[in-house]
């Protein structure tokens, strides 16, 4: 025997639990991809029925690697993202200080996952309801009425580039259009005489389904 024969049960041993290793994980990522596409689904369901959604199910493999590995990590943020939109209550009237910190938030959350987002759709989308908040910022701010409506065209005009199928967003965006002309942009004039905010358009009219 060569002194190198004692190492080919060995080597075959290790061959073989690494083959059934393999097995496991193709094993447990299959029941992942299943459990993760059914809540996903779920979760939509619950959603557009106004109940409490969860899109993240339990996985046999630990949830980071699973969410890589299937690339749902985008999809679980964006529902995220337009989940806090729609708690942000971005039609209820401003009462306390409170409510304008949750708005900035949500805000803020849409714009970061759009920075993150690789579709122009679910981009599209995002700057839309980011649009659709400054629209409403500028109703409860009489004094800079203009800076949030031309801020809301910004992110609107965005929406429509990315996805000229958005037909909320080029209503809104008209809307918007309109609001500016109203409120007699470049010209002078005193704040009582602008126009009142109409409330924006289908864009805070949806509910929060449709994935």
């Amino acid at each position: 025997m060569s002194r190198h024969a004692w190492l080919r049960p060995v080597a075959g041993s290790v061959a073989i639990v690494a083959l059934i290793a393999g097995a496991a994980l193709l094993v447990a990522l299959a029941v992942d991809v299943l459990r993760v596409d059914r809540q996903l689904r779920e979760g939509d369901t619950a959603y557009a029925a106004r109940a409490e959604a969860t899109w993240e199910p339990d996985t046999l493999l630990p949830r980071g690697i699973t969410s890589s590995l299937l690339g749902v990590g985008d999809d679980v943020a964006f529902r995220r993202a337009v989940d806090q939109f729609w708690r942000s209550e971005p039609r209820a009237p401003i009462r306390v200080f409170e409510d304008v910190t949750r708005r900035s938030a949500a805000e803020r959350r849409l714009a970061r996952t759009a920075d993150d987002e690789d579709s122009p759709q679910r981009r599209s989308v995002l700057a839309m309801l980011r649009g659709t908040l400054l629209l409403e910022e500028a109703r409860n701010s009489p004094t800079q009425r203009q800076v949030f409506v031309r801020r809301a065209i910004e992110q609107l005009k965005r929406a429509t580039t990315l996805d000229p199928g958005n037909d909320t967003a080029a209503y809104d965006l008209e809307l918007a259009l309109k609001l500016l002309r109203a409120s007699g942009a470049g010209e002078a004039g005193s704040g009582d005489t602008r126009a009142p905010l109409p409330s924006p358009g289908a864009g805070s009219a949806t509910s929060g389904g449709g994935f």
